[in-house]
Protein backbone atom coordinates (compact mmCIF):
# COMPACT_ATOMS: atom_id res chain seq x y z
CA UNK A 1 0.00 0.00 0.00
CA UNK A 2 1.61 3.27 -1.10
CA UNK A 3 1.10 6.61 0.63
CA UNK A 4 -1.37 7.45 -2.14
CA UNK A 5 -3.47 4.47 -1.15
CA UNK A 6 -3.40 5.26 2.56
CA UNK A 7 -6.56 6.63 4.16
CA UNK A 8 -6.46 10.47 4.21
CA UNK A 9 -5.71 10.60 7.93
CA UNK A 10 -2.80 8.16 7.62
CA UNK A 11 -1.25 10.16 4.83
CA UNK A 12 -1.67 13.27 6.97
CA UNK A 13 0.16 11.62 9.86
CA UNK A 14 3.12 10.62 7.71
CA UNK A 15 3.31 13.97 5.99
CA UNK A 16 2.99 15.98 9.18
CA UNK A 17 5.84 14.14 10.84
CA UNK A 18 8.14 14.21 7.83
CA UNK A 19 7.59 17.87 7.05
CA UNK A 20 7.63 19.18 10.64
CA UNK A 21 10.25 21.46 12.20
CA UNK A 22 12.99 18.98 11.44
CA UNK A 23 12.49 18.74 7.68
CA UNK A 24 15.92 20.30 7.16
CA UNK A 25 17.69 17.56 9.12
CA UNK A 26 20.42 15.68 7.29
CA UNK A 27 19.17 12.27 8.39
CA UNK A 28 15.87 10.65 9.30
CA UNK A 29 15.15 7.52 11.31
CA UNK A 30 11.78 5.95 10.51
CA UNK A 31 9.72 3.88 12.90
CA UNK A 32 6.42 2.21 12.04
CA UNK A 33 2.91 2.24 13.38
CA UNK A 34 -0.05 -0.03 12.67
CA UNK A 35 -3.33 1.28 14.01
CA UNK A 36 -7.06 1.06 13.38
CA UNK A 37 -7.81 4.23 11.43
CA UNK A 38 -10.90 2.54 10.00
CA UNK A 39 -12.97 -0.51 10.89
CA UNK A 40 -14.72 -1.15 14.18
CA UNK A 41 -12.01 0.61 16.20
CA UNK A 42 -11.69 3.55 13.84
CA UNK A 43 -13.81 5.72 16.14
CA UNK A 44 -11.01 5.48 18.73
CA UNK A 45 -8.04 4.84 16.48
CA UNK A 46 -7.71 8.18 14.75
CA UNK A 47 -7.21 10.09 18.01
CA UNK A 48 -4.85 7.39 19.32
CA UNK A 49 -2.77 7.72 16.15
CA UNK A 50 -2.54 11.47 16.78
CA UNK A 51 -1.13 10.64 20.22
CA UNK A 52 1.74 8.74 18.60
CA UNK A 53 2.22 11.56 16.10
CA UNK A 54 2.45 14.08 18.94
CA UNK A 55 5.05 11.95 20.70
CA UNK A 56 7.24 11.93 17.60
CA UNK A 57 6.74 15.66 17.13
CA UNK A 58 7.80 16.37 20.73
CA UNK A 59 10.91 14.20 20.38
CA UNK A 60 11.84 16.09 17.21
CA UNK A 61 11.19 19.46 18.84
CA UNK A 62 13.52 18.34 21.63
CA UNK A 63 16.32 17.77 19.13
CA UNK A 64 15.61 14.36 17.62
CA UNK A 65 17.57 11.18 18.32
CA UNK A 66 21.23 10.57 17.61
CA UNK A 67 21.37 13.72 15.52
CA UNK A 68 18.53 12.53 13.30
CA UNK A 69 14.86 13.36 13.10
CA UNK A 70 12.24 10.73 13.88
CA UNK A 71 9.63 9.90 11.25
CA UNK A 72 6.44 7.87 11.74
CA UNK A 73 5.25 5.61 8.93
CA UNK A 74 1.58 4.97 9.68
CA UNK A 75 -0.43 2.04 8.32
CA UNK A 76 -4.15 1.32 8.74
CA UNK A 77 -5.02 -2.24 9.83
CA UNK A 78 -8.78 -1.67 9.35
CA UNK A 79 -9.21 -3.51 12.70
CA UNK A 80 -8.53 -6.75 10.78
CA UNK A 81 -5.68 -9.16 11.65
CA UNK A 82 -4.79 -10.12 8.07
CA UNK A 83 -4.64 -6.48 6.98
CA UNK A 84 -2.52 -5.68 10.04
CA UNK A 85 -0.05 -8.44 9.22
CA UNK A 86 0.32 -7.20 5.63
CA UNK A 87 0.87 -3.65 6.89
CA UNK A 88 3.48 -4.77 9.41
CA UNK A 89 5.30 -6.83 6.78
CA UNK A 90 5.55 -3.77 4.56
CA UNK A 91 7.00 -1.73 7.41
CA UNK A 92 9.52 -4.42 8.38
CA UNK A 93 10.47 -5.91 5.01
CA UNK A 94 10.34 -2.80 2.82
CA UNK A 95 10.86 0.17 5.12
CA UNK A 96 13.12 -1.76 7.51
CA UNK A 97 11.68 -0.17 10.64
CA UNK A 98 13.23 -1.32 13.95
CA UNK A 99 10.06 -0.72 15.95
CA UNK A 100 6.29 -0.70 15.42
CA UNK A 101 3.79 1.15 17.60
CA UNK A 102 0.56 -0.87 17.61
CA UNK A 103 -1.71 -2.43 17.04
CA UNK A 104 -4.82 -1.44 18.99
CA UNK A 105 -6.96 -4.58 18.79
CA UNK A 106 -5.44 -7.48 20.72
CA UNK A 107 -6.33 -9.81 17.87
CA UNK A 108 -4.44 -7.67 15.38
CA UNK A 109 -1.46 -7.21 17.70
CA UNK A 110 -1.24 -10.96 18.32
CA UNK A 111 -1.27 -11.70 14.60
CA UNK A 112 1.49 -9.15 13.97
CA UNK A 113 3.54 -10.37 16.92
CA UNK A 114 3.46 -14.03 15.93
CA UNK A 115 3.80 -13.54 12.16
CA UNK A 116 6.05 -10.50 11.84
CA UNK A 117 7.70 -8.74 14.78
CA UNK A 118 8.79 -11.65 16.99
CA UNK A 119 10.23 -13.74 14.10
CA UNK A 120 11.91 -10.64 12.64
CA UNK A 121 13.17 -9.47 16.05
CA UNK A 122 11.48 -6.08 15.74
CA UNK A 123 10.24 -4.15 18.78
CA UNK A 124 6.45 -3.92 19.06
CA UNK A 125 4.84 -1.55 21.58
CA UNK A 126 1.07 -1.56 21.78
CA UNK A 127 -0.76 1.36 23.39
CA UNK A 128 -4.08 -0.48 23.58
CA UNK A 129 -3.86 -4.29 23.39
CA UNK A 130 -4.96 -5.50 26.81
CA UNK A 131 -5.45 -9.27 26.45
CA UNK A 132 -3.83 -11.35 29.22
CA UNK A 133 -2.68 -13.64 26.40
CA UNK A 134 0.38 -11.46 25.79
CA UNK A 135 1.65 -12.03 29.31
CA UNK A 136 1.45 -15.77 28.72
CA UNK A 137 3.20 -15.47 25.35
CA UNK A 138 6.03 -13.45 26.83
CA UNK A 139 6.39 -15.76 29.84
CA UNK A 140 6.70 -18.77 27.54
CA UNK A 141 9.46 -17.13 25.50
CA UNK A 142 7.41 -16.49 22.36
CA UNK A 143 8.12 -12.76 22.13
CA UNK A 144 11.89 -12.72 22.56
CA UNK A 145 11.48 -9.71 24.81
CA UNK A 146 10.56 -7.54 21.82
CA UNK A 147 6.97 -7.04 23.03
CA UNK A 148 5.91 -4.18 25.31
CA UNK A 149 2.64 -2.44 26.06
CA UNK A 150 2.04 0.92 27.68
CA UNK A 151 -1.39 -0.20 28.86
CA UNK A 152 -2.20 -2.69 31.63
CA UNK A 153 -3.50 -6.20 31.05
CA UNK A 154 -7.20 -6.96 31.29
CA UNK A 155 -6.28 -9.09 34.28
CA UNK A 156 -6.47 -5.71 36.04
CA UNK A 157 -9.49 -4.33 34.20
CA UNK A 158 -11.55 -7.46 34.82
CA UNK A 159 -10.97 -7.17 38.56
CA UNK A 160 -11.71 -3.44 38.59
CA UNK A 161 -14.92 -3.88 36.59
CA UNK A 162 -16.14 -6.62 38.94
CA UNK A 163 -15.79 -4.27 41.91
CA UNK A 164 -17.35 -1.34 40.02
CA UNK A 165 -20.37 -3.51 39.17
CA UNK A 166 -20.87 -4.67 42.75
CA UNK A 167 -20.46 -1.12 44.07
CA UNK A 168 -23.25 -0.09 41.68
CA UNK A 169 -25.58 -2.73 43.11
CA UNK A 170 -25.32 -5.00 40.08
CA UNK A 171 -25.46 -8.65 41.08
CA UNK A 172 -26.66 -10.64 38.06
CA UNK A 173 -24.87 -9.91 34.79
CA UNK A 174 -25.12 -11.23 31.26
CA UNK A 175 -21.78 -10.94 29.47
CA UNK A 176 -21.61 -10.60 25.69
CA UNK A 177 -18.07 -10.62 24.35
CA UNK A 178 -16.32 -10.27 21.02
CA UNK A 179 -14.77 -13.47 19.71
CA UNK A 180 -11.15 -12.32 19.74
CA UNK A 181 -8.27 -12.22 22.20
CA UNK A 182 -9.56 -9.02 23.83
CA UNK A 183 -13.11 -10.25 24.34
CA UNK A 184 -12.13 -13.72 25.47
CA UNK A 185 -9.54 -12.46 27.95
CA UNK A 186 -11.64 -9.74 29.54
CA UNK A 187 -14.71 -11.97 29.78
CA UNK A 188 -12.69 -14.64 31.56
CA UNK A 189 -11.05 -12.22 34.00
CA UNK A 190 -14.29 -10.41 34.83
CA UNK A 191 -16.35 -13.59 35.23
CA UNK A 192 -13.81 -15.11 37.59
CA UNK A 193 -13.52 -11.97 39.73
CA UNK A 194 -17.24 -11.15 39.77
CA UNK A 195 -18.24 -14.69 40.78
CA UNK A 196 -15.64 -14.91 43.55
CA UNK A 197 -16.69 -11.52 44.91
CA UNK A 198 -20.30 -12.68 45.22
CA UNK A 199 -21.89 -11.72 41.92
CA UNK A 200 -23.57 -14.01 39.39
CA UNK A 201 -22.69 -14.29 35.71
CA UNK A 202 -26.07 -15.27 34.32
CA UNK A 203 -24.78 -15.90 30.80
CA UNK A 204 -21.54 -15.63 28.85
CA UNK A 205 -22.37 -15.24 25.17
CA UNK A 206 -19.73 -14.93 22.46
CA UNK A 207 -20.35 -13.08 19.19
CA UNK A 208 -18.42 -12.74 15.94
CA UNK A 209 -17.59 -9.40 14.32
CA UNK A 210 -19.26 -7.84 11.29
CA UNK A 211 -22.63 -9.57 11.50
CA UNK A 212 -25.67 -7.70 10.13
CA UNK A 213 -27.65 -8.71 13.22
CA UNK A 214 -26.99 -10.12 16.68
CA UNK A 215 -30.59 -10.92 17.55
CA UNK A 216 -29.85 -14.58 18.27
CA UNK A 217 -26.98 -13.78 20.65
CA UNK A 218 -29.01 -11.06 22.37
CA UNK A 219 -31.94 -13.42 22.89
CA UNK A 220 -29.62 -16.04 24.36
CA UNK A 221 -28.23 -13.51 26.84
CA UNK A 222 -31.70 -12.21 27.74
CA UNK A 223 -32.99 -15.72 28.40
CA UNK A 224 -30.81 -15.80 31.53
CA UNK A 225 -32.88 -12.93 33.00
CA UNK A 226 -29.96 -10.69 34.01
CA UNK A 227 -30.27 -7.32 35.70
CA UNK A 228 -27.61 -5.78 33.44
CA UNK A 229 -25.40 -6.30 30.38
CA UNK A 230 -21.62 -6.28 30.29
CA UNK A 231 -20.86 -5.71 26.61
CA UNK A 232 -17.25 -6.31 25.58
CA UNK A 233 -16.42 -5.09 22.10
CA UNK A 234 -15.76 -2.09 19.90
CA UNK A 235 -17.92 0.69 18.44
CA UNK A 236 -19.66 -0.56 15.31
CA UNK A 237 -20.66 -4.08 16.25
CA UNK A 238 -21.15 -2.86 19.81
CA UNK A 239 -23.64 -0.26 18.60
CA UNK A 240 -25.67 -2.90 16.76
CA UNK A 241 -25.75 -5.19 19.81
CA UNK A 242 -26.70 -2.42 22.24
CA UNK A 243 -29.54 -1.28 19.98
CA UNK A 244 -30.88 -4.82 19.59
CA UNK A 245 -30.59 -5.38 23.34
CA UNK A 246 -32.66 -2.25 24.00
CA UNK A 247 -35.25 -3.01 21.30
CA UNK A 248 -35.64 -6.53 22.71
CA UNK A 249 -36.54 -5.15 26.14
CA UNK A 250 -33.23 -5.80 27.85
CA UNK A 251 -32.56 -3.90 31.09
CA UNK A 252 -31.00 -0.53 30.37
CA UNK A 253 -28.26 -0.99 32.93
CA UNK A 254 -24.89 -1.33 31.25
CA UNK A 255 -21.28 -2.18 32.01
CA UNK A 256 -18.88 -1.02 29.27
CA UNK A 257 -15.09 -1.52 29.07
CA UNK A 258 -12.34 0.53 27.45
CA UNK A 259 -13.22 -0.62 23.94
CA UNK A 260 -16.55 1.23 24.15
CA UNK A 261 -15.22 4.32 25.89
CA UNK A 262 -16.10 6.59 22.97
CA UNK A 263 -18.59 9.43 22.68
CA UNK A 264 -19.51 8.29 19.18
CA UNK A 265 -20.65 4.91 20.53
CA UNK A 266 -22.88 6.56 23.16
CA UNK A 267 -24.34 8.95 20.57
CA UNK A 268 -24.95 6.20 18.02
CA UNK A 269 -26.80 3.96 20.49
CA UNK A 270 -28.83 6.91 21.76
CA UNK A 271 -28.05 8.99 24.82
CA UNK A 272 -31.60 8.61 26.16
CA UNK A 273 -30.86 4.90 26.75
CA UNK A 274 -27.52 5.57 28.45
CA UNK A 275 -28.85 6.71 31.84
CA UNK A 276 -27.29 3.87 33.83
CA UNK A 277 -23.78 3.23 32.54
CA UNK A 278 -20.77 2.04 34.52
CA UNK A 279 -17.51 1.83 32.62
CA UNK A 280 -13.82 1.18 33.16
CA UNK A 281 -10.76 2.08 31.15
CA UNK A 282 -7.03 2.27 31.80
CA UNK A 283 -6.35 5.69 33.26
CA UNK A 284 -3.53 8.19 33.50
CA UNK A 285 -1.95 8.98 36.84
CA UNK A 286 -1.90 12.70 37.65
CA UNK A 287 1.72 13.78 37.06
CA UNK A 288 3.50 16.76 35.49
CA UNK A 289 3.73 14.59 32.36
CA UNK A 290 -0.05 14.41 32.01
CA UNK A 291 -0.33 18.17 32.39
CA UNK A 292 2.45 18.79 29.85
CA UNK A 293 0.83 16.37 27.42
CA UNK A 294 -2.53 18.10 27.72
CA UNK A 295 -0.90 21.45 26.94
CA UNK A 296 0.93 20.00 23.92
CA UNK A 297 -2.23 18.30 22.64
CA UNK A 298 -4.34 21.43 22.96
CA UNK A 299 -1.75 23.51 21.11
CA UNK A 300 -1.60 21.04 18.23
CA UNK A 301 -5.11 19.59 18.01
CA UNK A 302 -7.49 21.52 20.27
CA UNK A 303 -9.80 19.80 22.74
CA UNK A 304 -8.59 16.43 24.06
CA UNK A 305 -11.19 13.69 23.38
CA UNK A 306 -12.68 11.79 26.31
CA UNK A 307 -11.40 8.32 25.44
CA UNK A 308 -8.65 5.85 26.24
CA UNK A 309 -5.14 5.19 24.91
CA UNK A 310 -4.12 8.57 23.48
CA UNK A 311 -1.54 9.13 26.21
CA UNK A 312 -0.41 5.51 25.91
CA UNK A 313 0.36 6.00 22.21
CA UNK A 314 2.26 9.19 22.97
CA UNK A 315 4.36 7.35 25.53
CA UNK A 316 5.09 4.49 23.14
CA UNK A 317 6.53 6.90 20.57
CA UNK A 318 8.55 8.81 23.15
CA UNK A 319 9.97 5.60 24.62
CA UNK A 320 11.25 4.45 21.23
CA UNK A 321 12.92 7.81 20.67
CA UNK A 322 14.54 7.89 24.10
CA UNK A 323 15.68 4.28 23.79
CA UNK A 324 17.36 5.00 20.47
CA UNK A 325 19.20 7.96 21.94
CA UNK A 326 20.24 6.07 25.06
CA UNK A 327 21.71 3.20 23.05
CA UNK A 328 23.14 5.47 20.31
CA UNK A 329 21.64 3.02 17.84
CA UNK A 330 18.44 2.58 15.86
CA UNK A 331 18.35 -1.23 15.67
CA UNK A 332 15.59 -3.26 17.30
CA UNK A 333 17.70 -5.17 19.83
CA UNK A 334 19.30 -1.96 21.11
CA UNK A 335 15.87 -0.35 21.45
CA UNK A 336 14.52 -3.42 23.27
CA UNK A 337 17.38 -3.37 25.76
CA UNK A 338 17.27 0.40 26.31
CA UNK A 339 13.54 0.79 27.02
CA UNK A 340 13.93 -0.27 30.64
CA UNK A 341 17.05 1.91 30.97
CA UNK A 342 15.13 5.09 30.10
CA UNK A 343 12.45 4.17 32.65
CA UNK A 344 15.00 3.42 35.39
CA UNK A 345 13.37 4.16 38.78
CA UNK A 346 16.81 5.22 40.05
CA UNK A 347 17.27 7.72 37.24
CA UNK A 348 16.48 11.43 37.18
CA UNK A 349 12.79 11.98 36.48
CA UNK A 350 11.96 13.31 33.02
CA UNK A 351 8.43 14.24 32.02
CA UNK A 352 6.46 14.57 28.79
CA UNK A 353 6.58 17.63 26.56
CA UNK A 354 9.34 18.89 24.27
CA UNK A 355 11.10 21.00 26.93
CA UNK A 356 11.33 18.08 29.36
CA UNK A 357 12.36 15.64 26.63
CA UNK A 358 15.11 18.04 25.57
CA UNK A 359 16.38 17.93 29.16
CA UNK A 360 16.13 14.13 29.13
CA UNK A 361 18.10 13.84 25.91
CA UNK A 362 20.78 16.11 27.38
CA UNK A 363 21.03 13.90 30.46
CA UNK A 364 21.42 10.83 28.25
CA UNK A 365 24.19 12.50 26.27
CA UNK A 366 25.94 13.18 29.60
CA UNK A 367 25.73 9.46 30.38
CA UNK A 368 23.19 9.91 33.17
CA UNK A 369 20.30 7.58 33.99
CA UNK A 370 16.75 8.84 33.50
CA UNK A 371 13.26 7.73 34.45
CA UNK A 372 10.76 8.83 31.84
CA UNK A 373 7.43 9.36 33.60
CA UNK A 374 4.84 8.87 30.91
CA UNK A 375 1.78 10.93 30.14
CA UNK A 376 -0.14 7.78 31.09
CA UNK A 377 1.82 7.38 34.33
CA UNK A 378 4.99 5.65 35.59
CA UNK A 379 6.07 3.03 33.08
CA UNK A 380 7.73 0.20 34.96
CA UNK A 381 7.89 -2.78 32.61
CA UNK A 382 8.15 -6.22 34.13
CA UNK A 383 9.96 -9.12 32.46
CA UNK A 384 6.92 -9.75 30.23
CA UNK A 385 6.70 -6.17 28.97
CA UNK A 386 3.67 -5.44 31.19
CA UNK A 387 2.94 -2.45 33.40
CA UNK A 388 0.56 -1.70 36.25
CA UNK A 389 -1.80 1.28 35.96
CA UNK A 390 -5.00 2.55 37.57
CA UNK A 391 -8.45 2.17 36.05
CA UNK A 392 -10.70 5.13 35.35
CA UNK A 393 -14.36 4.67 36.29
CA UNK A 394 -16.55 6.46 33.77
CA UNK A 395 -20.21 7.09 33.10
CA UNK A 396 -22.55 9.24 31.01
CA UNK A 397 -23.83 12.53 32.42
CA UNK A 398 -27.34 14.00 32.16
CA UNK A 399 -26.41 15.65 28.86
CA UNK A 400 -25.32 12.36 27.33
CA UNK A 401 -21.60 13.14 27.55
CA UNK A 402 -18.86 10.85 28.80
CA UNK A 403 -17.59 11.72 32.24
CA UNK A 404 -14.93 10.33 34.57
CA UNK A 405 -16.30 9.81 38.05
CA UNK A 406 -13.51 8.06 39.87
CA UNK A 407 -10.45 5.86 39.79
CA UNK A 408 -9.56 2.36 40.96
CA UNK A 409 -5.91 2.57 41.97
CA UNK A 410 -3.26 -0.09 41.42
CA UNK A 411 -3.21 -0.64 45.19
CA UNK A 412 -6.99 -1.10 45.33
CA UNK A 413 -6.87 -3.61 42.46
CA UNK A 414 -4.19 -5.55 44.35
CA UNK A 415 -6.39 -5.59 47.46
CA UNK A 416 -9.38 -6.87 45.47
CA UNK A 417 -7.11 -9.53 43.96
CA UNK A 418 -6.24 -10.71 47.45
CA UNK A 419 -9.94 -11.15 48.26
CA UNK A 420 -10.43 -13.19 45.09
CA UNK A 421 -7.49 -15.44 45.83
CA UNK A 422 -8.59 -16.27 49.39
Amino acid sequence: MSMKSLPPFAALVVGAVLTGPAAAATCTTTIGSVMSLTGSLGALGQAIAKGAQLGVADVNAAGGVNGCQLALAMQDDQTTPSVGVDAAKKLVDVQKVPAIIGALSSGVSAAILTSVTAPSKVVQISPASTSPMFTEMAASGKTGGYWFRTVPSDALQGVAMAQVALDAGIKNVAVMYLNNAYGQGLSKEFSNAFSKLGGKVAANVVYNPSQPSYRSEVNKALASKPDSLFLIGYPGDGTTIAREWISSGGPQKFLFPDGLYAQQFIDDVGTKYMKNVHGTSPGSTQTPSLQNFQVSWKAKYGELPQQAYITNAYDAAVLVGLAMDESHKADATSIRDAIRKVTDPKGEKVYAGSAELKRGLKLLKEGKAIQYIGASGPLQFDKNGDIDAPMVVWSVDSNGKLMQKGMVTVEQIAQIDQKIMK
